[in-house]
């Protein structure tokens, strides 16, 4: 019997480097005709079953703007938007994944104000655990409207594997007996000393720091030439230091399997986030992943098997890391990704969403 297929708006600008938005909608394909375009959410044309809402400050590109700045939302836009979600409201079912507990780059009143309202929208929000929904109501317990559901993240199996650990480590030139930690993604300023203290609790001499995400900064020189001319020098160290490989750029998709499958281990320097993808891109590619004992990241982290640490407590991380590299020697990584390919795969978490979203229209 087939299924019906339903129209799905993603009410969100281009997030190409986002592989979540980008395999959701791949997924989905056999259940939805997905659209993604902001557009369309603002211009109030064309007919959907449900508006799926991924980031508030992602609406439109003139909403993202303002995260840049400490300016309010302009009553125009904020008196339109109010104005879309009431037609959506009436002509679809909203629904939110959360992604995040409020904006990376700004979480003001304003902007906090910003996921109030559009949450209080929602007839469904998706979560990636328990504890979100938890948050999430003592943020809005006006919004006793809104139902919830645990979907997790899918796995990261549209990312090319192509190495083992052995070619991993001869492409970037690493040591085979070393212990090797990695830190992806972007690296805040203020996750740097965490960073350094986790590199030195890998319990070996003969070890390697992955950070490619990690810049180097300007240093606070106020002759312009003095300052670039330090700056490129300070560059030029970071690219002779082959312990603490730092400062590499954004790394391509089709080179990310080098850096996981180089790695005995990942490390999450988030310590004020609700979420972070990397677990399940750490359990994809079979790593013991360690990071914050709180949070979705504490609860999916201990559900997995993997090893925690109280943020501000450095014996707490020490103790960690060495679980971690310990744990690094059984099959807990291998475990953890026949429980991504097996769990968190997209087929199973898009008919998930479908099923979500059927349940959105049924109570919208």
């Amino acid at each position: 019997m087939s299924q019906k297929k339903i129209k799905v708006l993603f009410a969100n600008i281009p997030t190409p480097g986002n592989r979540f938005v980008v395999d959701l909608q791949e997924g989905l394909k056999p259940y939805a005709d997905v659209t993604w375009d902001c557009d369309l959410f603002w211009s109030k044309k064309e007919d959907f079953d449900i508006v799926h809402i991924h980031w508030p400050e992602y609406l439109s590109f003139e909403m993202e703007s303002y995260l840049l700045n400490d300016d309010p939302l302009p009553k125009e836009l904020w008196e339109e938007l109010i104005d879309c979600l009431e037609y959506w409201k009436k002509h679809a079912a909203i629904v939110y994944t959360r992604h995040v507990q409020y904006p990376h780059k700004r979480h003001d009143e304003e902007f906090l104000n910003l996921y109030r309202v559009v949450s209080s929208y929602c007839v469904n929000v998706a979560h990636f655990a328990n504890y979100s929904i938890k948050q999430f109501k003592s943020f809005y317990p006006e919004h006793t409207h809104v139902n919830h559901e645990v979907i997790p993240h899918q796995n990261y199996t549209s990312l090319p594997d192509k190495s083992t650990k052995e070619e991993a480590r001869s492409y970037l030139d690493i040591d085979s007996k070393a212990k090797v930690l990695l830190v992806f993604g972007a690296i805040k300023e203020d996750e740097k000393s965490l960073i350094d203290k986790a590199f030195d609790a890998v319990p070996n001499e003969n070890k390697v720091l992955l950070a490619p995400g990690w810049k180097v900064q300007k240093r606070r020189i106020n002759y312009i030439r003095l300052r670039e001319w330090v700056f490129k020098f300070d560059c030029w160290l970071a690219s002779l230091n082959k312990k603490k490989r730092t400062n590499l750029g954004f790394i391509q998709e089709d080179e990310a399997h080098f850096y996981l499958n180089a790695a005995d281990v990942l490390l999450i320097p988030r310590t004020n986030e609700l979420n972070s993808g990397n677990i399940t891109l750490g359990c994809t590619f079979g790593l013991v992943v360690v990071g914050k004992d709180s949070a979705d990241i504490g609860e999916i982290l201990k559900e997995t098997g993997n090893p925690v640490f109280a943020v501000g407590d450095d014996e707490s991380l020490n103790q960690a890391v060495n679980k971690a590299f310990e744990l690094s020697k059984t099959n807990l990584g291998e475990q953890s990704k026949a429980l991504a390919y097996k769990e968190w795969s997209i087929e199973k978490i898009s008919k998930m969403y479908y099923d979500f979203y059927l349940k959105s229209i049924a109570k919208d």
